[in-house]
């Protein structure tokens, strides 16, 4: 990756086509849009929010181009500039300002609560129109005689009430991992080691604890009366307590001896149990707020 950093900070021309043409390859490879916008990222944190919005309008501009010869239609270009590259630019500025990666995720949180909002001012009730994208699930379930038809309306109508909240995270997690993917380039090329001490000493204000734990609660037991509200909001915060459990678990096991190792096998035990590793996780960030894991880990390593 740092050859792909190193290009990005040849010059503008040289940013401006690393990220429309990764935004573009996105629409086929979606992951390649945490490439886009890290480039994007990488020039607001290093040259400052001038060039990170220079190279956005620029990109957008190439974007809207492309699509416009190819589709017939430039608007979705937009799409790059609000709901990425734009959110990193504000990110990045504050991180530079800041210098505090964890204040940054926080402020990274407001963004995904305004996709929460935009999606009840556009669409009204949420929950019924992700209801209404989903219910060809409900043949595709009759057809693999999976459920009966009043089985799979209610299937779908249960992940209709949580969708709009898998959204919001899901934006939010992009846009905290193109975050940090910049940060990591930069600190690749001017300060080897800076994002991993950044990293691993990630921790979140004292207030997500105690809006976490009612969070979870909503989580668990969340019924057809919950508000869709709470469900989004929820699923929201679970999103950024499991990249404290994260950098909990980087930030241990890298004052063990064999860390690489063991974040290996983390990794493979979180892709076989995805779910239940995601909520270990999330509760392993929620405790370290209040405990404090990595550093009682330290102390006993010192008085050992």
């Amino acid at each position: 990756m740092k050859w792909l950093a190193s290009f990005v900070m040849r010059g503008p021309s040289q940013a401006v086509m690393v990220t429309t043409v990764l935004a573009l390859l996105s629409l086929i490879l979606p992951l390649l849009g945490l490439l886009s916008t890290a480039s994007v990222g990488l020039i607001t944190l290093r040259q400052g929010v001038k060039s990170g919005l220079i190279v956005s309008a620029l990109a957008t501009v190439a974007c809207a181009l492309f699509m416009a010869i190819a589709f017939g239609n430039p608007l979705p270009s937009l799409g790059f500039l609000f709901l990425q590259w734009l959110p990193v630019v504000v990110l990045g500025f504050f991180l530079r300002s800041s210098k505090s990666l964890s204040l940054s995720l926080e402020l990274a949180l407001g963004f995904g609560v305004l996709v929460i909002l935009g999606q009840y001012l556009m669409l009204g009730d949420p929950a019924e129109f992700w209801q209404q994208q989903l219910q060809p699930l409900v043949q595709h379930f009759e057809e693999a005689a999976l459920l009966d038809k009043t089985q799979g309306e209610a299937v779908v109508a249960h992940l209709a009430s949580w969708m709009g909240g898998v959204l919001a995270a899901g934006i939010f997690l992009q846009l905290v991992f193109s975050l940090m993917m910049g940060r990591w380039w930069q600190a690749l090329l001017y300060n080897p080691g800076g994002f991993r001490d950044e990293f691993h000493g990630l921790r979140l204000h004292k207030i997500f604890g105690l809006i976490g734990l009612p969070a979870m609660v909503v989580m668990f037991i969340s019924s057809q009366d919950t508000p869709e509200m709470l469900n989004y909001l929820g699923v929201l915060m679970m999103s950024i307590l499991f990249l404290q459990g994260l950098a909990v678990v980087h930030g241990v096991l890298a004052k063990v001896g064999s860390g690489s190792t063991w974040l290996v096998v983390v990794y493979l035990l979180f892709i076989i149990l995805l779910p239940q590793a995601v909520m270990v996780l999330v509760t392993l960030g929620l405790v370290d707020i209040w405990i404090d894991f990595r550093t009682r880990f330290e102390r006993t390593r010192s008085a050992g």
